[in-house]
């Protein structure tokens, strides 16, 4: 058997090497040098073949196999417990585009379990067999909590194996599950670290090991752009609500702005630019993150960090608002400036606009997802989801977490111009300058971040004082 490599840090921690080659033991941070072997394990998942396979690991430590293969087990292996399917596996996820079933736990109630699509063989009592295809293993979180919600993960942790037709080139960037192709088209040789800057830390910095380590596994996208994508969420691996997982991308981003040494920030940059890459396949296979409530915003930034960082035009125009992106992320999708046609709808209903407010950066809910080219308006009949005057508005709190995306865009060279969306930016300006919006606040470590860097020059490498202080962040 061969465990997951974990790619070095400069901290030093236990790594599971049994049965490793000696000369895995002093890999560099490339992808670990292929092999053979007739099973593989990582998160606490083990793939068992027939026979012996070539093997390897992508950057991010996730394994790859040579096809064809015959996978005769999986562990945890599926089985019922109390008449319902757990530690379910599924081959290439969403393929369809923005199916919203799937084959891992049974017990989930936001969305709907297909036996159909669990393809373990400990439910289905046969092996699998594929020449080509993305292998995501579950481990079900059992028993549930006593408080758990109906749409809280009933997963702990997720795995793919990916079963490829040649043999991967050192330092490769998986491919995502969704992928149509399994060729690994981006190397961790093609990323720039100079897009990042070397700030001076500022205090409540996150551990960036703690934080590498979670960003290396797999962030499940299965279910792009609905609050029922929680269900098919890995505790382990990723905040289940969009607010939370926002959070910590952004905290995530300005950590790889500090001084830290490129041997420091690698497997962090590693994971994040992963993490983007599998946005952008889950975009070609019809994802969209539309704006709507608390769950869906936070991901074109990582997104946007892998186009910058492989400079790969195709990832850069799906980023830019006004060309592939143009409604596919929250973040544009609920920053608009107030027009007059707003203004003259005077609707109390949703708060009325006055014309003081002409010209102002502003967020609705679901903004551009019912935008009217003609008028101007967007609207709806429920007040909580058309523009909004009052800073009380329903779901407002989103806009705190734009705040450390906006700032991570703006210390990222070139990030703030391939975004093309002014309007977002100057919701997050607006957004401090009011001391933020009751509910899921920022961290202190973004509060520090914005007060030192926000008016980092690049030209210069300095951060230039702000014009005034920002108000007291509400928690």
């Amino acid at each position: 058997m061969i465990r997951a490599y974990r790619p070095f840090t400069t901290t030093v921690r236990a790594l599971s090497l049994l049965m490793v080659p000696l000369a895995m033991l002093f890999a560099s941070t490339a992808a670990l040098a292929q092999t053979m072997a007739s099973s593989v394990s990582q998160h606490g998942i083990t793939w068992y073949f027939d026979q012996e396979h070539e093997v390897g690991q992508y950057a991010n430590g996730d394994w790859w196999v040579l096809g064809p293969v015959t996978i005769t087990r999986i562990t945890p292996e599926s089985a019922q417990v109390d008449g319902r399917w757990q530690n379910g596996t599924q081959v290439n996820p969403a393929a369809d585009g923005n199916r919203r079933t799937h084959g891992y736990d049974e017990r989930t109630h936001s969305s709907t379990y297909d036996d159909n699509l669990n393809v373990d063989p400990g439910r289905t009592g046969e092996s699998l067999s594929l020449s080509t295809g993305s292998v995501v293993k579950s481990i079900s979180l059992d028993p549930l909590p006593d408080n758990w919600h109906n749409n809280a993960p009933r997963i702990s942790d997720l795995a793919i194996l990916t079963v490829v037709e040649r043999v991967p080139p050192a330092g490769a960037f998986r491919p995502a599950p969704w992928a149509a192709s399994k060729v690994s088209n981006w190397s961790e040789t093609q990323l720039n670290y100079s897009v990042l800057q070397s700030l001076e830390p500022v205090e409540s910095a996150p551990d960036i090991v703690e934080r590498s380590e979670q960003m290396l596994r797999f962030w499940n996208e299965q279910f792009a752009g609905t609050w029922t994508q929680s269900a098919v969420k890995a505790r382990n691996h990723q905040p289940s609500y969009g607010s939370d997982q926002a959070r910590e991308l952004g905290d995530n981003a300005l950590l790889l702005h500090l001084n830290f040494s490129k041997e420091e920030k690698r497997d962090l940059f590693v994971g994040m630019v992963q993490y983007g890459l599998d946005i952008y396949e889950r975009i070609l296979a019809g994802g969209r993150w539309w704006s709507d409530g608390g769950w869906n915003h936070g991901r074109k930034l990582p997104m946007l960090l892998a186009g910058i960082a492989l400079n790969d035009s195709d990832i850069l125009y799906q980023a830019d608002r006004e060309k592939g992106g143009r409604n596919l992320f929250q973040e544009d999708g609920s920053t608009f400036v107030v027009n007059q046609a707003q203004i003259d709808l005077n609707d109390d209903r949703c708060g009325s606009y006055s014309q003081e407010h002409l010209g102002l950066p502003e967020w609705s809910t679901r903004y551009w997802s019912d935008y009217d080219e003609q008028t101007g308006i967007s609207m709806r009949s429920d007040g909580n989801r058309c523009p909004y005057a009052s800073w009380s508005a329903s779901y407002r709190y989103v806009g705190n977490q734009y705040v450390t995306h906006a700032l991570a865009a703006r210390l990222t060279s070139g990030a703030q111009a391939a975004w093309n969306w002014q309007p977002f930016f100057d919701y997050a300006d607006r957004v401090v300058e009011k001391g933020g919006a009751p509910g899921y606040g920022l961290t202190a470590f973004g509060r520090n971040m914005w007060s030192a860097y926000r008016h980092y020059d690049h030209a210069s490498g300095k951060a230039v004082k702000p014009p005034r202080a920002p108000a007291v962040f509400v928690d």
